[in-house]
C-alpha cells in the first residue's frame, strides 16, 4: 500500500513538471522578443488562378482571367482579362486594377469577383495590342482607373484615390505568364532550371517560384522553391519576355530543399518554409 501511494505521488510530480515545463517552453516561443513568421498556410498557385472565371454579382460569368500584371517586388498590379469570342478567337483584352476584384481563395479553389454587368465589361477600354504595353501609358491607365473606381463607400462618399494617375502607369510590364515557364539562370548566364509556377501568400503577393529541375519530360523532375526576394527579371522591352536570375551556382541550387509532387505541398509542413527561407538568407517580417 505504502509502495502505491509513492509510486502515485512520484507520477503526479512527474506530471506537474512536465505541464510546467510544456507551458514554459510555450511562453518562451510566443513571448513578444522573439521573431516568429507564420509557415506557409495554403498553396496559392497563380497558374491555377490564370482562366479562373471572373463572376459578378449576380453570379454571371462577366469574363476570365489571362495574365497578372506584377510590380518588380512581386505586387499584383492589375489582373488582364478577356471577354467574347470563342475558343480565344475573337476575345477582347482589358486590365483591371487588382483592388477592383473581389479575390478569395476557397478550399483550395480562386473565386474571383467583379461587381459590374456584362454590358458594363463589354464598354471597358481595350488593350490595342497583345503585349499589354499600354499599361505604360499613362493616360489609357488613367482611363481604366477612372472606368473601374468605385462610384462610392456604401455609405454615399466617394472612394479614396491615394495614388497619381501618373504612378499608376507600369514602368514595365512584368507578366505572370511570361514569368512561368522562363529559364532561371545565375549571373554566370549559366541555365539552372524553369520557373514552374509562381506562389502568392495571403496577401496576394508573390512570395515563392517553384524552379523545376531534372527529369524528362516532367518525369522524375524535383522542384525548389525560391523566395521571390531572391530573384531579379531581367525584362525584354520589345517583346516583354522575361529571363529570371538568380545569384546562386548550380550546385546551390542543387542543394536546395526540394519540394516533392506538383502539388508543392511539402511547403505546407510545420518549419519547412521557413528552413528554405534561411537557406536562400532570407528574413521575412514578423506577421502582424
Amino acid at each position: 500500500m505504502v509502495h502505491r501511494k509513492v509510486t502515485s505521488r512520484l507520477g503526479y510530480c512527474c506530471l506537474a513538471l512536465l505541464l510546467c515545463s510544456t507551458g514554459m517552453a510555450a511562453q518562451q516561443e510566443s513571448s513578444p522578443g522573439q521573431r516568429t513568421r507564420s509557415d506557409v498556410d495554403e498553396i496559392r498557385k497563380v497558374s491555377a488562378l490564370l482562366d479562373t472565371d471572373v463572376m459578378n454579382n449576380t453570379n454571371e460569368k462577366v469574363a476570365g482571367i489571362e495574365d497578372l500584371a506584377l510590380s518588380s517586388e512581386g505586387a499584383i498590379r492589375y489582373a488582364v482579362l478577356s471577354h467574347g469570342g470563342i475558343a480565344g478567337v475573337g476575345a477582347k483584352y482589358f486590365a483591371v486594377p487588382w483592388e477592383g476584384l473581389g479575390v478569395r481563395y476557397v478550399n483550395g479553389k480562386w473565386v474571383v469577383n467583379l461587381d459590374m454587368t456584362k454590358e458594363a465589361v463589354e464598354r471597358a477600354p481595350t488593350f490595342q495590342g497583345d503585349d499589354y504595353k499600354d499599361l505604360m501609358n499613362p493616360e489609357w491607365v488613367a482611363r481604366v482607373h477612372e472606368y473601374f473606381k468605385p462610384r462610392s463607400t456604401g455609405q454615399g462618399q466617394a472612394a479614396r484615390e491615394p495614388e497619381s494617375q501618373t504612378s499608376r502607369a507600369l514602368p514595365m510590364v512584368l507578366r505572370a505568364t511570361k514569368i512561368i515557364g522562363s529559364t532561371l539562370k545565375n549571373s554566370e548566364n549559366m541555365d539552372l532550371g524553369k520557373v514552374e509556377d509562381l506562389l502568392l501568400d495571403r496577401s496576394y503577393h508573390l512570395t515563392y517560384a517553384i524552379v523545376g529541375r531534372g527529369g524528362v519530360l516532367g518525369i522524375g523532375e524535383s522542384y525548389v522553391p525560391v523566395p521571390w526576394p531572391k530573384l531579379r527579371l531581367s525584362y525584354n522591352r520589345e517583346n516583354t519576355a522575361i529571363t529570371a536570375v538568380i545569384d546562386a551556382t548550380k550546385q546551390q541550387l542543387e542543394q536546395a530543399p526540394l519540394v516533392k509532387g506538383n502539388t508543392y505541398s511539402t511547403l505546407l509542413a510545420p518549419g519547412f518554409a521557413d528552413q528554405v527561407d534561411r537557406y536562400f538568407g532570407v528574413t521575412r517580417p514578423a506577421p502582424k
